[in-house]
């Protein structure tokens, strides 16, 4: 379906796609097998093994479930690839860049410049990440440029990218009301009140889901039923939660005052080593959830500046924070994805044993390739600044950078200003700069400037 007007000849075929889908996902053919990190295991897991886990909701295992169908781990990836690839496919379309030389070029571009790839080649939900937001963007500018069916799949394709990780669903609320801010400012409040509710039905939706699973799986009506976990161990390892604990524990009683001394000084060993107090003193995230609960809410009411100020900080050095290739190291003879492997995918193991990842070969050969994606993070950035000081921005080309911006914001907010600080979060996102950068300057470079949009009232009729 080809957006208003625009003639067969202009649309992307499919063999385009599938070319742009194989640049994305390089990485795993040059390794020899998929991509896997640590929770890959999870993932797979929930699904094959028939269980929710306490951490994760079971959607992205249920996806990937309905692409391997214990067969081959290949499918997922080819399958995240024609995602990307068709999703890039559509902005381009709807910003008058339709045909495979617009697609190709640009996919040609993420997959050598940016770490796009070696997170659509990964074997987790984080390419989902940047799906959300351009799909947002598409939402609330392009609406009317995409045909009935299109728009079916953008809203299915926006819900399953918000329900496979909770995080998602702020970092996509903070996204429509950064969009209904703009088309309210360029187009009206009528507009702007019906795009946010375009943008914000997905969300609803992976909300309704995400209640429901947890109820059957848990018997708790909660999107997050123990998320506490997580932000109480912010807390404490910020220093407001434990200098709370400190004070009131001698009146208190907490189970954790008897282990303060013992949690050490790394909040990720806290909540993953299975030996170590949360397992051992506390029972265990499900058993410590309501007293998690309990510490969060005291040491709020009693240091809402203190909290405040290390969500902060945190935001601030989570933004700055970046490495390509966290998490992809060897996950050999690991509770991690290995055993699941070879279990249920057992033609695949001597792949998985032999791919460059378990053989220590890709973890170096993608940090060394940072600079080079941070560069292109900049230079993307460096792009549309240029662009700001000239004429001819037309509403969705503002929105999408705007949104690229917060997008960014945004999730070095809900992630290591919530959770945890990891290199892996703001990398799954810095592809996001070059790409938006292509889809606006390549009309300003081709065309005059007397033959632009002219700037924000002459984006009408897309939304």
């Amino acid at each position: 379906m080809t957006s208003g007007g625009a003639s067969s000849a202009e649309t992307t075929p499919p063999w385009a796609i599938g070319l742009a889908a194989i640049l994305l996902v390089w990485p795993a053919i040059w390794n020899g097998y998929p991509l896997v990190f640590a929770d890959t295991g999870t993932y797979l897991g929930q699904a094959l093994m028939g269980y929710v886990g306490w951490d994760r909701p079971p959607f992205y295992s249920l996806f990937i479930h309905a692409l391997h169908w214990r067969v081959s781990l290949w499918p997922v990836v080819i399958g995240q690839g024609l995602m990307v690839a068709h999703l890039l496919h559509l902005v381009l379309r709807v910003q008058r860049q339709p045909g495979p030389v617009p697609l190709v070029i640009s996919a040609a571009a993420l997959a050598m410049l940016t770490g796009l790839p070696f997170v659509t080649a990964q074997i987790m939900p984080d390419f989902f990440t940047g799906v959300v937001m351009l799909c947002i963007w598409l939402m609330g500018f392009h609406w009317r440029a995409l045909g009935r069916g299109e728009r079916f799949y953008l809203l299915g394709l926006t819900t399953l990218a918000v329900m496979v990780h909770q995080s998602h669903i702020p970092f996509a609320i903070g996204l429509a009301a950064v969009s209904a801010l703009l088309l309210g400012v360029g187009r009206g409040a009528v507009p702007a009140m019906r795009g946010l509710g375009r943008m914000l039905a997905p969300t609803a939706l992976a909300v309704v889901a995400l209640l429901a699973v947890n109820f059957l799986a848990h018997r708790v009506i909660s999107v997050s039923p123990f998320g506490s976990v997580f932000l109480a161990t912010r807390l404490i390892f910020d220093g407001a939660g434990r200098d709370y604990l400190e004070r009131r524990c001698p009146e208190i009683g907490f189970r954790i005052c008897g282990a303060l001394d013992r949690i050490g000084t790394e909040h990720n060993l806290f909540l993953w080593t299975l030996d170590g107090p949360l397992y051992t003193d506390l029972g265990g995230p499900k058993v410590w959830t309501q007293e998690a609960r309990a510490i969060i809410r005291g040491v709020i009411a009693e240091n809402p500046v203190g909290v405040l100020t290390d969500a902060a900080r945190n935001t601030l050095h989570q933004l700055v924070t970046t490495a390509s290739g966290d998490g992809l190291g060897p996950w050999r003879n690991l509770p991690g994805p290995e055993p699941l492997i070879a279990r249920y995918f057992p033609r695949e193991h001597g792949a998985y044993i032999d791919s460059r990842q378990q053989l220590g070969e890709l973890l170096p050969f993608a940090q060394r390739l940072t600079p080079l994606h941070v560069g292109a993070f900049c230079l993307g950035l460096v792009g549309l600044l240029v662009l700001a000081f000239r004429r001819g921005w037309s509403l969705p080309e503002l929105a999408l950078a705007v949104l690229m911006i917060a997008a960014v914001i945004g999730n070095a907010a809900v992630t290591g200003g919530l959770s945890g600080l990891a290199d892996r979060y703001q990398a799954r996102l810095l592809w996001l700069s070059l790409f938006v950068a292509l889809v606006v300057l390549r009309p300003k470079l081709r065309a005059p400037t007397s033959q632009q949009d002219g700037g924000l009232a002459g984006a009408g009729g897309t939304g």
